[in-house]
């Protein structure tokens, strides 16, 4: 009886943990939609890892997109799976970006994004997303 209690009171434990790290990595991407509604690339891009493939170009359809743009996010998790070192999550995310022009133009962008996610230290960052073309500037010289 002791064993099934034991086992019991472990299942629990690995449970919470991982109910924890979802709600960290739900945290890490609203930090991400609030650093795009504030017009902070920097922020949005602080959280994910230098070496990603493509974080040189992204980095600067960020700039360009908040530059130009103001930005809304809403973001529904999909998927997420791994554990409390890796994950992998997808997210329907929908963005709004309103030309910073008069009268100008918004554009609407809906799309499932896949990221891969790393735990360094006791924080996440990312390490592969796709497709990152979701987050470049929209045209909004019309």
């Amino acid at each position: 009886m002791a064993a099934i209690a034991r086992s019991l009171g472990l299942l629990l434990c690995a449970t919470a943990l991982l109910a924890d790290t979802h709600d960290d990595i739900v945290d890490h991407f609203a930090a991400m939609a609030a650093a795009l509604a504030d017009d902070n690339a920097a922020g949005f891009m602080a959280r994910i890892d230098k070496t990603m493939p493509g974080y040189d170009e992204l980095q600067a359809q960020l700039n360009a997109m908040v530059g130009g743009s103001s930005v809304a996010s809403d973001i529904d998790p999909l998927k997420d799976t791994g554990d409390n070192q890796q994950r992998s999550i997808d997210l329907d995310w929908f963005l709004v970006m309103r030309s910073k022009l008069p009268d100008g133009p918004i554009v609407r962008r809906r799309q499932v994004v896949h990221f891969d996610l790393r735990k360094e230290g006791r924080h996440w960052k990312i390490v592969a997303m796709t497709p990152l073309s979701f987050f470049s500037a929209p045209d909004l010289s019309k």
